[in-house]
């Protein structure tokens, strides 16, 4: 979620505006005085005082006193961008490029409004064009490559990561202090695992801009992914610091915590996430499994009825979970081996045969059911649940398909 409203927020910053450009887009008249002061009042409020209404009237202001006035309607379209006036801002924005096709800016705010609309074609088709006007537009560049990173996410086809890793060069390339291509080149050499690249441009981004609490939690995750855990560690300090009410930051470290067999400090920072966000499911799924790990450190021990306590704990927690997201196979599950670690079995097989409801495909699901169902005594549906779990032909797990196979002779068959 968080970085949903991240990438947002990235188009707001980064569509430029030009408070006197003369000589980049070229006017039949020149603007009055009255009405170049008008615009730049409106970029005050737009961007210092965040009064999107009151830089609205400033740019009609200033467009009514100039009809020609290119970056008068170029600003006004971007502030109805910035109201959520779409519709508005496109015939707004369609006009400023009438007046002067050959203006860059309000083509990159008209390609930002494509991408926000999912419609890629054109986004990609009005970021190449501001572009071609304005070879040195590098949050033109850095919107394309935004464009990419959608479309690889929508089609999952990797010449889109490249063409990213291209428009955040370029980006780059002309604005070396732009923190934010930087880590989006970092995140697409992440996915095509080209992690040293990775680092590098995280580091790049945090050293223009130690605020970056998504870049430090990203750097984070990489560090974990590639066994570096005090990095990691280290990486999430710096995130809290920034922000110390990050969900995501807590709950990465938690997941640290846990890689390192520190149970209790892992359950502290997931309950740090849900104190930030109540809502997080994952939080408490983690939760969960935390104190499901505990109780099996607990049960090797031969401390059974404090390993049993934890074992409610988490089903508590993984309970929660579910009630937030109610399609959670994996939440559902747990609850039920849990149920089964406790030695109650109906409940274990009611909680399996959830699973399978949600997530008819869910294999293990289907071998667990089997197993309660013929401590149950309950041979047909025992006998059923192994049938199926080895007609799903699930990869990797040959030993429980060879067992399921054995039991099923010996339970009548299928």
């Amino acid at each position: 979620m968080e970085n949903k409203q991240f990438i947002t927020s990235l188009f707001i910053l980064f569509v430029m505006i030009f408070i006197s450009c003369a000589a980049v887009a070229k006017q039949s008249e020149k603007p009055s005085e009255r009405a170049v002061m008008h615009n730049n009042k409106g970029v005050t409020a737009l961007y210092q005082d965040g009064d999107i209404d009151r830089a609205i009237f400033e740019f009609k202001i200033a467009a009514e006193l100039n009809p020609k006035y290119v970056e008068a309607w170029s600003n006004l379209g971007l502030a109805y961008k910035h109201k959520g006036r779409l519709n508005d801002a496109v015939e707004i924005l369609k006009s400023a490029i009438k007046l002067d096709r050959k203006f860059a800016s309000p083509y990159n705010t008209l390609g930002t409004i494509y991408l926000l609309q999912k419609n890629y074609t054109d986004a990609i088709r009005s970021f190449k064009l501001a572009i071609r006007y304005n070879k040195k537009f590098s949050d033109a560049h850095y919107n394309e490559g935004l464009t990419y990173m959608e479309m690889y996410g929508s089609y999952h086809d990797q010449k889109h990561l490249h063409a990213a890793v291209t428009s955040f060069r370029n980006a780059t390339s002309i604005n070396s202090d732009h923190p934010y291509a930087h880590y989006q080149l970092a995140r697409v050499y992440q996915q095509l695992g080209e992690y040293e690249d990775a680092i590098l441009r995280y580091k790049l981004a945090l050293e223009i801009d130690p605020k970056l609490t998504n870049a430090w939690n990203s750097l984070a995750n990489l560090y974990t992914k590639t066994g570096q855990t005090l990095k990691a560690q280290q990486a999430l300090n710096h995130a809290l610091e920034t922000n110390p009410e990050s969900t995501e930051s807590h709950l990465n470290m938690g997941l640290n915590y846990l890689k390192d067999d520190n149970i209790r400090m892992a359950v502290r920072e997931f309950n740090e996430s849900i104190k930030a966000d109540p809502t997080n499911e994952l939080a408490y799924f983690n939760v969960g499994y935390a104190y499901y790990k505990l109780a099996a450190d607990l049960q090797s021990q031969g401390k059974g009825s404090e390993a049993n306590k934890f074992l409610t704990e988490s089903n508590n927690a993984y309970l929660s979970a579910y009630k937030l997201k109610p399609n959670y196979p994996e939440a559902t599950y747990n609850i039920g081996y849990n149920y089964q670690l406790l030695k109650d079995y109906n409940s274990a097989a009611s909680w399996y045969a959830k699973t399978i409801k949600l997530h008819s495909r869910f294999h293990q699901a289907y071998f667990s059911l089997g197993m309660v169902y013929q401590l149950l005594g309950q041979n047909k549906k025992a006998a059923q649940a192994f049938c199926s779990f080895v007609k799903l032909k699930p990869q990797g797990m040959d030993t429980d398909v060879n067992t399921a196979k054995g039991l099923i002779g010996s339970l009548g068959g299928c």
